[in-house]
C-alpha cells in the first residue's frame, strides 16, 4: 500500500484531496473501488468519474468537475502518470544476481558479476553481458555476441552468434534473434542457398515482443535504432536497417534491404516490400502493403498502400461504381432508342 502523497511525488503532480489516504491498487474508472486509483485520459470517461468509488483519480491540468470526496492528482499527461502508478505495483518477482547451476557457460565467456544466468541458459563462446543484465531459463546466447547492460532477455530466447544487443533492451520469450536471412539463388530448377553472414545490431533502449524474428544480413547488418518498440509476431529480414523510436504493431512483416525512417509507426499486419525506403514519422495503417517508397511524413493505407486521403476517395467512387453502371445501363438505353428515332 502508498499513500496518494506518494504517488503524486512520484508522478510529478499537484495533489489537491486527502494526502495520507492509502492507496492499495489501480483500477478502472468505470469499475472503481475504495482504496484504488484509476485516471481518466480523455473527456469521454469524465462522465464515469461522479459515479466511480475510486479513491484518488489522475487527471490532467485542465480538468474542472467538481471532486467531491475523491482526491485528483492533477499532470500534464495522464496515461504517462498512470505508467508510473502502475510500475509502483508491479508484482513481477525481483531478480537477484545469480548464475544458475544448470546454466551451461563457456569459460570464455565475460559475463558482469551483477547479472542473472537462468536454468538451462546456454552462453558460448566469446559472449559478454553487461552488468545488470538478466538471461532467463532455457535461453541460449551464441558465441561473441555483445549484451549490454541492464538487458532482460526472457525465457526461451534464441540469440544467434555475432549479434549485438545494447544497453536497456528488452526481448520477450520466443523470439530468434540472427537467424539466417531468407537467401537463396535458383539454377536448373535447384535452390542454392546463400550464406548469411552479416550481423543483427540492436541499439539502446529496445523492446521487442515475443515470438519475433529479426533475421542477419547476408554481408551488410541488420539494424534495429534506439527507442524501436515492437510488438509480438514480428519478422524483420536481412539487411533491413530501421532508424530511431519506431512503433510496429503484432505480425508486420519487413522484406530484406529495405530501409525504415526514424520514428515511423507500422500498424497491425502490415507488410512491406524488398528494397524501398520509409520515411521518417510517416505512418502506415492496419493491413497495408507497402508496394513502393514512402515520402517523410506520409500516412498510407490500403492494399497496396497509397496515400490515405486518396486512397479514401478512391473508395468512395469504387462503393459508387453499382450505382454509376446502372445509370450507365440506363444512358445507354436512352441513347439507343434516340437512335432508333431518328432512324
Amino acid at each position: 500500500m502508498i499513500t496518494v502523497r506518494k504517488i503524486a511525488e512520484a508522478v510529478d503532480g499537484h495533489l489537491f484531496g486527502d494526502p495520507d489516504s492509502v492507496i492499495y491498487g489501480v483500477c478502472e474508472l468505470k469499475q472503481g473501488k475504495k482504496g484504488f486509483i484509476s485516471f481518466i485520459r480523455a473527456p469521454q470517461y469524465h462522465q464515469y468519474f461522479v459515479n466511480s468509488e475510486a479513491t484518488a483519480v489522475i487527471v490532467n491540468e485542465s480538468f474542472t468537475m467538481e471532486t467531491g470526496s475523491k482526491t485528483i492528482i492533477r499532470v500534464k499527461n495522464p496515461v504517462l502518470a498512470f505508467a508510473k502508478v502502475l510500475e509502483m505495483f508491479d508484482t513481477k518477482p525481483v531478480i537477484v544476481p545469480l548464475f544458475h547451476k544448470t546454466a551451461t557457460i563457456s569459460t570464455n565467456a565475460n559475463i558482469d558479476a551483477q547479472c542473472f544466468i537462468g536454468p538451462n541458459a546456454v552462453i558460448e563462446d566469446g559472449v559478454t553481458i553487461g552488468k545488470g543484465t538478466n538471461i532467463c531459463a532455457g535461453s541460449f546466447i551464441g558465441a561473441n555476441t555483445l549484451i549490454g547492460v541492464n538487458v532482460t532477455i526472457h525465457p526461451n530466447v534464441t540469440v544467434y552468434h555475432n549479434c549485438s544487443i545494447g544497453d536497456n533492451v528488452t526481448i520477450d520469450s520466443g523470439t530468434v534473434i540472427g537467424a539466417d536471412g531468407f537467401g537463396w539463388i535458383t539454377e536448373n530448377k535447384k535452390h542454392y542457398k546463400i550464406p548469411q553472414i552479416g550481423k543483427v545490431i540492436i541499439k539502446e533502449n529496445v523492446w521487442i515482443g515475443s515470438n519475433c524474428n529479426i533475421d542477419r544480413g547476408t554481408f551488410m547488418d541488420t539494424i534495429i535504432g534506439n527507442n524501436c518498440k515492437f510488438d509480438g509476431h514480428i519478422h524483420i529480414a536481412h539487411n533491413v536497417v530501421i532508424g530511431d523510436g519506431c512503433l510496429f504493431a503484432a505480425q508486420v512483416g519487413i522484406a530484406g534491404t529495405t530501409k525504415i525512417g526514424n520514428y515511423v509507426t507500422l500498424a497491425g499486419q502490415v507488410g512491406v516490400v524488398d528494397h524501398i525506403t520509409i520515411g521518417d514519422n510517416s505512418v502506415i495503417a492496419s493491413k497495408s502493403a507497402v508496394m513502393q517508397s514512402v515520402n517523410p511524413g506520409s500516412f498510407y493505407s490500403g492494399i497496396p498502400a497509397r496515400p490515405h486521403n486518396e486512397r479514401k476517395r478512391q473508395d468512395v467512387v469504387i462503393r459508387n461504381l453499382p450505382d454509376i453502371a446502372k445509370r450507365l445501363r440506363l444512358f445507354e438505353r436512352k441513347f439507343e432508342d434516340w437512335l432508333k428515332e431518328r432512324d
